[in-house]
């Protein structure tokens, strides 16, 4: 399995859990995977048509390596340094253009791979928002089971 395809299961499950746990009215039968320069997503939202979601995994790149790699070659602890890479992240997307003529969102996900709480994530992403220009109609964040809306 290719890490393209991965990537894209993976997109495709985290938009299934927004659309669950957000209650939005998203037609999921109608969701498109897409590729650049366009969002990552195509989707049908109830009456007012199709929407496009660019999708964004908060994820601390200590961990990430931590975690594909668990055991220390000397077989004793392993400390890992980490650092909230929220901001840091977003701010990339929020440089990025994308070419689509419906309407986009930001889709930000944690999956286990960031200590950093969504009451620490919201109050550094959404004045971000608010002052960078770019692209997105709405933010929204999808942690722990729960959806916010960082921006609108």
């Amino acid at each position: 399995m290719s890490n393209e395809h991965q990537k894209s299961q993976v997109e495709l499950a985290v938009f299934e859990d927004f659309v669950r746990f957000s209650g939005l009215p998203f037609d999921l039968s109608t969701v498109e995977k897409r590729v650049p320069p366009e969002p990552d997503l195509l989707c049908q939202l109830g009456e007012e048509g199709k929407v496009a979601f660019e999708l964004v995994e908060l994820c601390d790149p200590n961990l990430a390596k931590a975690f594909s790699d668990p055991a220390p070659d000397d077989g004793g602890v392993q400390y890992i340094r980490t650092a909230d890479p929220s901001f840091r992240i977003v701010r990339g997307k929020l440089r990025k253009s994308y070419e689509t003529p419906h309407p986009v969102e930001l889709l930000c996900y944690t999956a286990g791979r960031i200590i950093t709480p969504p009451d620490v994530i919201l109050p550094t992403i959404a004045p971000m928002l608010g002052s960078f220009r770019h692209t997105f109609r709405r933010a929204w964040l999808l942690a722990n089971n729960r959806v916010h809306e960082l921006w609108s």
